[in-house]
């Protein structure tokens, strides 16, 4: 599991968003499924299928893809009726679930091994805690089954209020679960303990989810929405960073570029982009082929995040103006600030701003701006020494 040693300073990388850009990485292919990737940056990619709901009208059996990181796609493993969700576990083996087989395979070198079928039903996400206890999103009952180490299965949470066709499951590093509903729009959190509670919401149904640790996001596809929604775990605020809203595969800005019917999510482990693979019919059920997409720009690199300046921003909230006020090394003599819109749009930038004996101050007229939301950074150079949210009222 990852571990989680900086400290959290204010905004911080919770919305750590520069200029979010979507590009296109592959030609088209069969894997409609989940994603996953290993330590070395190799994306697994799960077949569901050419459509919901039915099986695939060729017959022929499902595949798990391989996208190394010089982007060759092989295939990696067969013989699914339909490949959803994956993840590894601690010792980088491949899980894999079938939905329509209602069951869990694990793969090793492309040879899947059956793994469980009790209490599995209609298996969609997957994901591993600390100590390797996996666990499984139920589409077909609602629930999400644990299983074992040894083997042992058992339900370990369930209810109608909450679970509507559970799809993405993630994990934070205090062994937190989230769940994204095909359903319906809910994001679902349940404590180790098995304490379930909604923590958020998207547009309309959901793919799969992920998290980083890096900015303490969840990344979520809203598959009926076509759009991607980061979900802060500690405040739960949501926004969409991708995607216009309208179905398209069209590459560009964050919220210029367009999705069709977004699936699978895979956070990078620097958390500076994500792959998500979309359906490349832009009407109806037919769901494949597909394409992968990568979204860049998510989070900002912090010099070091261990240091805190002391920094201030008052009046906060204001309706006019704001100072921003901090303790600055005395090798940073000159500094630029930066300030965002929820969106991680640039607005404004000044440059050669001065420290006098490490004291650093500066007035922003912000009257001009809507009412909302506002991030700033502050920059020596290229090194970006800390962040902060703004409240314009």
């Amino acid at each position: 599991m990852k571990n989680l040693n900086i400290l959290i300073l204010l905004f911080l990388t919770t919305y750590g968003f520069s200029q979010v850009t979507v590009t296109t990485l592959t030609s088209s292919f069969k894997g409609s499924g989940g994603l996953s990737l290993d330590e070395e940056g190799n994306l697994y990619i799960g077949d569901f299928g050419d459509f919901l709901g039915i099986p695939d009208p060729d017959g022929l059996p499902n595949d798990v893809l391989k996208l190394d990181t010089d982007l060759n796609l092989t295939q990696y493993s067969t013989g699914f009726i339909g490949a959803s969700g994956n993840d590894f576990d601690s010792n980088g083996i491949l899980y894999q679930s079938d939905i329509r087989d209602n069951a869990i395979f694990k793969i090793i070198n492309g040879v899947r091994t059956f793994v469980t079928s009790t209490g599995i039903s209609s298996p969609v996400g997957i994901v591993f805690d600390s100590a390797d206890n996996f666990y499984v999103c139920n589409c077909g009952d609602g629930s999400i089954q644990k299983v074992t180490p040894s083997g042992t299965s058992t339900q370990f949470a369930s209810g109608g209020s909450f679970f509507a066709c559970p799809n993405g499951i993630t994990v934070d590093e205090n062994d937190n679960l989230y769940v994204s509903n095909f359903s319906n729009n809910k994001i679902i959190k349940i404590t180790p303990a098995g304490v379930t509670s909604m923590i958020g919401e998207t547009d309309l149904g959901n793919g799969h989810l992920d998290y980083d640790i890096n900015s303490r996001n969840l990344y979520i596809a809203s598959y009926s929405g076509n759009q991607i929604y980061a979900l802060n775990i500690d405040d739960f605020e949501m926004v969409p960073i991708a995607g216009s809203g309208v179905r398209g595969n069209t590459d560009g800005l964050g919220l210029d570029a367009t999705f069709s019917t977004p699936n699978g999510v895979a956070v990078s482990k620097t958390g500076d982009s994500i792959y998500v693979n979309c359906a490349v019919p832009l009407t109806g059920a037919e769901i494949n082929p597909q394409i992968i997409r990568l979204i860049t720009g998510l989070t900002f690199g912090i010099e070091d995040q261990t240091v805190d300046y002391g920094q201030k921003a008052y009046p906060n909230p204001t309706q006019n103006r704001v100072t921003i006020e901090a303790n600055i090394p005395s090798k940073y003599d000159i500094v630029s600030i930066k300030l965002f819109d929820i969106l991680g749009r640039e607005i404004r930038v000044l440059d050669s701003l001065a420290v006098i004996s490490t004291q650093f101050e500066k007035t922003i007229d912000i009257s001009n701006l809507d009412a909302g939301t506002y991030f700033y950074s502050v920059y020596s150079d290229a090194r970006q020494l800390f962040n902060g949210k703004i409240i314009k009222e």
